[in-house]
């Protein structure tokens, strides 16, 4: 009897949209993320709140960047505009971005130094925050406000700094980046110079770097998506869409060619019947997948059925 096996593909889970409950500049909290703009003349810091609330989303959760105004983001701009966001912790523990080259592919992980070297790299950040409020104090830019700062972008020999320096130079200083060569690269992604007439976003990975005694990669906690209309969203824990790329039969042995994504539990199920009563979660399970990646990876097991339909389901 002819075999007629057949794949289907669902993902479930949950996408839920949230707010950040954000701190302000003049009253900075280590551990807040700053998402900071260049471009040559004006600086943009912003305050986007806590860390926590972004390491606490669930998979696939968005969740809007709502601490700036686009008015505020037209002092700068967004095409050619270099962008980052990063924070740390009192262990030195920090988290940067990391700006893709292929909008669908994740970035090779920052790699995590030791607590000494990750402090060169703290010392450097937290120069930000001081100087976005020396600039906020003397009301240079009207667009200002407590969360999101115009303001200069150099700091060196300005008067107007006195606490801190601008973004633009705690990220240069003398090495002439990646926060004057402390940190292990740049955490920067750079627009087009027709960015808002394209109409494609671009993205930066976010890392969390724990500082370690031998080898170790920074762990991804999601993505920070830029929109040519200047919002930005941050996507917690993305979970590639599991897909079911090849089916191969031998007397009643299934092969099943698939690849899952990193986060969550994916199952593959089937059945025999198609019923709108029955939900696909509620399949017959042929086992847990492998995940932790993106890559190809085969499953094989015994199916009697001359006729079968497949699914894999995500939680």
């Amino acid at each position: 009897m002819l075999n007629k096996k057949i794949g289907l593909i669902a993902l479930l889970a949950s996408f839920a949209g949230g707010e950040l409950w954000a701190g302000t500049l003049t009253n900075y909290t280590v551990g807040d993320v700053l998402i900071c703009f260049r471009k040559g003349g004006n600086d943009m810091v912003v305050d986007a709140g806590p860390v926590s609330t972004f390491t606490s989303g669930t998979p696939n959760q968005r969740i809007p960047i709502t601490q700036y105004t686009g008015s505020q983001l037209d002092q700068v701009g967004a095409n050619a505009v270099s962008w980052s966001a990063f924070t740390w912790l009192s262990d030195n523990t920090l988290f940067a971005t990391r700006a893709r080259t292929s909008l669908n592919d994740e970035t090779v992980p920052w790699q995590a130094k030791s607590s000494g070297a990750q402090l060169s790299t703290v010392n450097r950040m937290v120069t930000i925050p001081r100087g976005a409020v020396d600039e906020l104090s003397l009301s240079v830019y009207p667009f200002s406000t407590k969360t999101a700062v115009i303001e200069e972008d150099i700091s060196d020999g300005n008067p107007n700094y006195t606490t801190g320096v601008s973004y633009h130079q705690a990220l240069a200083g003398g090495y002439g980046g990646n926060f004057n060569g402390t940190f292990v690269g740049n955490p920067e992604n750079t627009t087009l110079a027709n960015f808002t007439t394209s109409g494609n976003v671009v993205r930066s990975d976010f890392y969390q770097l724990t500082p370690t005694s031998g080898f170790g990669l920074g762990q991804l906690l999601g993505y920070f998506e830029f929109a040519p209309n200047g919002s930005m969203t941050y996507v917690a824990y993305p979970s590639t869409v599991p897909v079911i790329n090849s089916i191969s039969v031998s007397g009643t042995t299934v092969t099943i060619n698939y690849t899952t994504g990193l986060y969550g539990t994916y199952t593959l199920r089937g059945t025999n019947t198609l019923s709108s009563g029955v939900a696909m979660i509620n399949w017959p399970s042929f086992g847990t997948l492998t995940s932790g990646d993106t890559v190809t990876h085969s499953i094989s097991f015994t199916d009697t059925n001359p006729d079968e339909f497949y699914t894999i389901t995500a939680q």
